[in-house]
């Protein structure tokens, strides 16, 4: 279930290596299915793009990136749902924040303003989005809890919609930047 861990670390996923005795705490610490490392990944993920989300539909100085900020936080504050009701059922204790990466990403989003936050909401984002279709898939490969195929296969149309949208808007954005 590496790549769960790998695929959902975020942006700033190249860390030094922890001493051994911090490695093997943590490995201790690691959930004990990859349904469970799925839903916590998921869970902090929502989390981050909940705040990211709200975030831009407040900063952003471009409508499409607001609109887009808006349709995060409301469609991951629903998917939250979905993750918090399987974990329950599953017996997995979800975090209540979002991950160090993610935290430093929303770091990054408050100290841009203004063109420079669009970009770098809109090329994160799009990252991110990539990211949890590959997630998807090998969540879909290694998992038979049929309530995470439910929210992975449901979550499926929404990541390329908003992979797509981020794109679309991206492109939009270069295009609108005066050339040098």
């Amino acid at each position: 279930m590496a790549a769960v861990a790998a695929l959902s670390a975020g942006p700033a996923a190249a860390a030094p290596a922890a001493p051994a005795a911090t490695r093997h705490a943590v490995a201790a610490a690691r959930p004990a299915s990859p349904e469970a490392e799925f839903l916590i990944a998921v869970h902090q993920g929502n989390l981050a793009q909940i705040a990211a989300g709200r975030l831009a539909a407040r900063k952003s100085e471009n409508r499409v990136v607001r609109k887009l900020g808006k349709r995060f936080a409301t469609y991951h504050r629903k998917l939250d749902a979905q993750v918090t009701q399987a974990a329950q059922t599953l017996g997995v204790n979800l975090p209540t924040e979002p991950n160090s990466e993610q935290k430093d990403l929303a770091g990054q989003y408050r100290a841009a303003s203004g063109a420079e936050f669009d970009a770098l909401f809109l090329s994160t984002q799009l990252s991110g989005y990539e990211r949890a279709a590959k997630l998807a898939q090998v969540i879909l490969q290694v998992s038979t809890d049929p309530a995470i195929h439910e929210i992975v296969e449901g979550a499926g149309p929404k990541i390329e919609a908003n992979r797509i949208a981020l794109s679309s808007a991206r492109d939009q954005l270069l295009k609108e930047q005066p050339r040098q």
